[in-house]
């Protein structure tokens, strides 16, 4: 039986509660310095407590200390991919590892791109990552539990499979998921291993935000927008 925080975070619901922002504008005003050459501030505390959380539980099992850049998120697959047997037979555990790794990967996303965490009550299931310069925003927990809970297929089954939407789990303009979709669509098939995950999961959101650029280049707009969290307001 999953853990019903999962479930609901696969499903894409979200829940109404008091919600915390951080990151304004360009991740914030201080501190440390992100790769895409922004400001990044600290993250809400669970959510920090939970990234360096992930950080011990890769170190412990493959020794390496992940740091927060794109290039070491092979390491999250691997120890996603490794962990997937404990997370299907234990649900507590499922839900303890997508939160930690969620949390984790949403700080990748978040040094890369100018963004910023909505926190939607206690339950990291629901905390969702806001970007700026495109209306695009995600659950990093349910990307990781995607990930984990993935249903094992054989190669017969794969090569069957109907074609998945790299793009499911992102909240887009309806203008802009055309635009992504048709660029996702060009890219060669992959395995579900591959498909899910989280080096896959920060490359579609890369294609992503590449694409609403392009699109909006091509409609006579500005490539980058600038984005508050008030203007997720209305849909969350």
């Amino acid at each position: 039986m999953q853990s019903p925080a999962i479930v609901a975070a696969r499903r894409g619901t979200t829940k109404g509660a008091l919600v915390q922002t951080n990151g304004v504008g360009k991740n914030g005003t201080t501190t440390s310095h992100g790769s895409s050459g922004t400001d990044v501030s600290p993250p809400p505390e669970r959510v920090g407590e939970l990234a360096e959380a992930c950080v011990r539980f890769v170190e412990r099992a493959i020794g390496v200390k992940l740091d927060y850049q794109a290039e070491t998120l092979s390491l999250l697959d691997h120890y996603l991919e490794e962990g997937r047997k404990a997370a299907l037979e234990k649900p507590e555990t499922a839900a303890l590892v997508a939160h930690a790794a969620g949390a984790y990967f949403g700080e990748v996303v978040r040094r890369r791109h100018p963004s910023w965490w909505r926190v939607e009550g206690i339950d990291p299931a629901f905390y969702r990552i806001e970007l700026e310069s495109a209306y695009l925003s995600f659950s990093p927990v349910q990307l990781m539990a995607d990930a984990l809970l993935r249903k094992e297929r054989t190669e017969e089954e794969e090569a069957s499979k109907e074609e998945e939407d790299p793009s499911e789990r992102l909240e887009l303009e309806e203008d802009d998921r055309d635009a992504v979709a048709q660029r996702l669509a060009e890219l060669p098939p992959v395995s579900d291993r591959e498909f899910y995950a989280p080096s896959t999961r920060l490359e579609v959101i890369d294609i992503a935000i590449e694409a609403i650029r392009a699109r909006r280049m091509g409609d006579g707009d500005q490539a980058d927008d600038a984005l508050r969290p008030e203007d997720y307001d209305e849909t969350t």
